[in-house]
């Protein structure tokens, strides 16, 4: 029982020790993240993994901050002036058709959590509840007939999707149970009586 306990505390902690650190994928939805009128300042990523265009009436959407075209065109939101477009060092090799970037914030520079990607009329929306500063994304995942890409966009902190644990919390809330169970179940020794008849 004592070596069954040790190794499923040492596996748990493991699993607890590794947990991801790229962004996660929270929404696929055709056409450009930033289309429609308003321009590029009021434009909002939102935690259920959609975008907007307009204004952020109910202020839980995160507003757009940089934008790169594929041909190195960018766009700037207003929101930011600190934001000059250096703090980005986007790549993309074509022959893995992987996209990466770098972001190297200055002083008065925003958070990122949110970056979209665009491609073939489809846009990926991914998320982070930790600030983002790089990432690379293997582009044939998310668009195996379209090798490339049309454009990125990072959005700044706004509201967070709901939270989903991630595995080694789960793996840790199992491993919890059943060893909350193990000593429930377990029966202590019964000492024997003895009686006597008189």
């Amino acid at each position: 029982m004592h070596k069954l306990l040790k190794t499923a505390m040492i596996s748990g902690l493991g699993l607890w020790a590794t947990q991801a650190q790229a962004a996660t994928l929270i929404g696929t939805f055709s056409g450009n993240e930033c289309g429609g009128p308003g321009g590029f300042s009021n434009c909002y990523a939102f935690p259920d993994g959609t975008t907007s265009q307009g204004q952020d009436t109910n202020n839980t959407g995160s507003p757009s901050i940089f934008k790169m075209n594929s041909d190195a065109s960018t766009d700037k939101s207003t929101m930011f002036p600190t934001i000059t477009g250096s703090e980005f060092n986007i790549t993309y090799v074509p022959g893995t058709n992987t996209l990466s970037f770098v972001y190297t914030p200055g002083a008065g520079d925003p958070t990122i959590h949110y970056y979209a990607i665009s491609q073939a009329n489809t846009t990926n929306l991914f998320y982070d509840a930790s600030a983002i500063t790089s990432d690379s994304i293997s582009l044939s995942t998310y668009y195996p007939n379209n090798p490339g890409y049309s454009h990125i966009t990072f959005f700044d902190t706004g509201s967070s999707p709901g939270s989903v644990p991630e595995p080694a919390t789960w793996a840790m809330m199992l491993i919890g149970f059943g060893l909350l169970g193990g000593t429930m179940r377990r029966r202590k020794p019964e000492t024997a009586r003895v009686r006597y008849a008189i």
